[in-house]
């Protein structure tokens, strides 16, 4: 495993972290996921 592919699989862990410890933030996530999923359309 490469320097960088490590670097992003530490990312999305903390990522990952960060959404179970603040539930309020996962949804503005989701929130922001979604919208941006409609204007893609």
């Amino acid at each position: 495993m490469n320097t960088r592919s490590k670097t992003e699989e530490i990312r999305w862990q903390v990522i990952k972290a960060m959404l179970n410890e603040f539930p309020a933030l996962k949804e503005k996530v989701k929130s922001y996921l979604k919208e941006r999923q409609k204007s893609n359309q």
